[in-house]
């Protein structure tokens, strides 16, 4: 903070903030209520009192911008940090909570927007079954923030005037509760109707709290073609609790497109929708590794972190193959996983191409990755540790990273099982493991499981795959 000097003679003394910072230095022999005050001059005690009102209320502020994170932690919601508050880091982000924790709630594959017709339970009655299921999930957690990751509506079923009316339905639990929130964007997202760089702009320009302030996070950082690149590929700091307004950088949260789906408005030769490939791109994972990198070095140490991508990467399904005990890995494992990689034909016939190979790569080299989420497949909800070699997958070994797939949320799309979200909980003190459980809609918690070196290892409770009530 830059340091002011008035007068220069005997005595001095220094005016601090609440954070401790140097506000004022004031060195002269005219000291402010003394009895010699009277002998300044004019000039010097103009300057002297003024001296004191301004320091005196940058302090006040000071503490009141920390009165204010307090406040906003209290309630559940952490503060937003806006440029030129996040120390050498600058980039607006948010930080752990007073309590010191940060506490994250994921809801997969909502699905909202599919018409009755495409099945029993289905049309604008399960939209709303699904905006019930976030509202009790919220409502029995305490989250700092919330994850939309991937096939937030059934947009093949959409007309594109209606895109942002369903993304203001799916938020308004989030706007609700002044909740800020990051989303990725699944395969049911981009189709011929509907554009994810559309839905990112409405929710980055439009989505606000009910106290006016903007709570998404969600942007592009990579650019591309729309049908190579996505849309939902950036990061979100997560800063100390302490520090007031001049944290530092404890953590970062990555965000992906997996891609898939339709292109935007386009068709081939035929008429046909165009697919989009369903992985994550080679040009994306570059940017993760340069970027990841880059922070790391300014930092001077590895910054830890989780990641978010709507389809899971082949390693989960070459674990499933390996049939790996149910007391290892509690959760549902109801069906084969459908992974990053896939290549099918036009009658749905589908192989592993390997083309997330580099991503899953760069994954398993990042130091300090606590974990990686995704949904995609309604029937799983389990964590694996990836620390033993995998076979037909590569790299065949994972250096123990944990990989975990979401509850699927929404009354739309496949599936009968009991409704639900992820919670995930990082302690500010113990940034090298992960606490995470899945919060159903009855307000019962299933699979609950600590992420640490022996995971993998620890027995836990059989998750039962208990159906849906509100069908």
């Amino acid at each position: 903070m830059r340091t002011f000097q008035v007068g220069v003679r005997r005595a001095s003394f220094t005016l601090t903030s609440s954070t401790g910072g140097e506000v004022f230095s004031l060195s002269s022999s005219c000291l402010p209520f003394s009895t010699h005050f009277r002998l300044c001059s004019t000039t010097r005690s103009l300057a002297i009192v003024s001296a004191f009102i301004i320091g005196f209320t940058l302090t006040v502020i000071m503490k009141w911008e920390h009165i204010v994170w307090l406040a906003a932690s209290t309630v559940g919601a952490s503060p937003l940090l806006q440029f030129g508050q996040g120390g050498t880091f600058d980039y607006p982000g948010l930080r752990f909570a007073a309590d010191k924790k940060f506490s994250i709630t994921v809801f997969s594959d909502l699905h909202l927007g599919e018409p009755a017709w495409t099945g029993v339970g289905k049309g604008p009655d399960a939209d709303w079954k699904t905006i019930g299921v976030m509202n009790s999930v919220l409502n029995s957690e305490h989250s700092n923030m919330v994850v939309l990751n991937g096939d937030l509506t059934s947009c093949e079923f959409v007309a594109p005037e209606n895109v942002t009316a369903i993304i203001d339905q799916v938020t308004a639990p989030l706007v609700e509760r002044n909740m800020p929130f990051a989303a990725t964007f699944g395969n049911h997202d981009m189709s011929k109707t509907c554009s994810t760089r559309i839905m990112s702009e409405h929710m980055w320009h439009n989505i606000k709290g009910k106290d006016g302030k903007k709570l998404s996070f969600t942007t592009s950082s990579v650019s591309g073609p729309y049908e190579k690149i996505g849309t939902s590929n950036y990061y979100i700091p997560i800063y100390s609790s302490s520090g007031g307004g001049n944290p530092h950088l404890s953590m970062l949260l990555w965000f992906f497109d997996s891609k898939g789906g339709r292109d935007f408005q386009k068709a081939d030769s035929d008429g046909n929708d165009v697919p989009v490939e369903g992985w994550v791109d080679d040009k994306v994972t570059s940017w993760f590794t340069l970027t990841r990198d880059a922070v790391n070095q300014q930092q001077g140490r590895v910054i830890p972190s989780l990641a978010f991508v709507h389809i899971p990467p082949h390693a989960t399904r070459a674990y499933q193959d390996s049939k790996p005990d149910g007391t290892t890995r509690p959760g549902l494992n109801e069906e084969l996983i459908g992974h990053q990689g896939d290549v099918c034909d036009s009658n749905n016939n589908c192989s592993y191409s390997g083309a997330d190979t580099y991503f899953m790569k760069a994954l398993v080299e990042t130091e300090g990755l606590l974990g990686v989420f995704s949904g995609h497949d309604h029937g799983v909800d389990w964590c694996m540790k990836w620390a033993k070699e995998l076979p037909n997958n590569s790299p065949a070994n994972g250096n123990g990273l944990n990989l975990c797939f979401n509850r699927h949320s929404g009354y739309g799309g496949y599936s009968d099982w009991a409704r639900g979200g992820r919670q995930i909980v990082v302690e500010e003190a113990k940034l090298d493991e992960i606490e995470t459980w899945i919060r159903l809609e009855d307000g019962s918690i299933s699979g609950h499981v600590t992420l640490n070196s022996t995971y993998g290892q620890d027995r836990y409770p059989t998750v039962a795959a208990l159906k849906s009530t509100g069908l």
